[in-house]
């Protein structure tokens, strides 16, 4: 299933398999607490995006409602690595400060 809201979310079975079809060089993951590398999704995200040959930052710990100081942090992190990609994991919290790091 794919949502257009104006950025893509992919949602359900085999969603996380079109991260091999991107192109570009650098592509950073943007996660909150645990619970997507304990079920192996951030691994296999990571996996999935170094196949399409790019070299893969992560950016862990986005609390939920993050804080102005976690999308500052996260910001200058982007804006050190210069990722072609953003790909925000878990939920709301990491969507959220994903799209407000981009925008900083």
């Amino acid at each position: 299933m794919r949502f257009t809201l104006p950025r893509d979310l992919y949602h359900g079975k085999g969603a996380l398999e079109n991260l091999k079809t991107l192109k570009g060089k650098k592509a950073i993951i943007v996660v909150g607490g645990g619970s997507m590398k304990r079920n192996g999704f951030l691994q296999k995200a990571e996996d999935y995006l170094k196949e399409a040959g790019m070299e893969v930052k992560l950016l862990e710990g986005v609390e939920p409602d993050p804080s102005v100081t976690t999308v500052m942090n996260g910001a200058k992190v982007m804006l050190e690595f210069e990722p072609d990609w953003i790909i925000a994991m878990g939920g709301g919290s990491p969507i959220d400060a994903a799209k407000a790091m981009w925008i900083k």
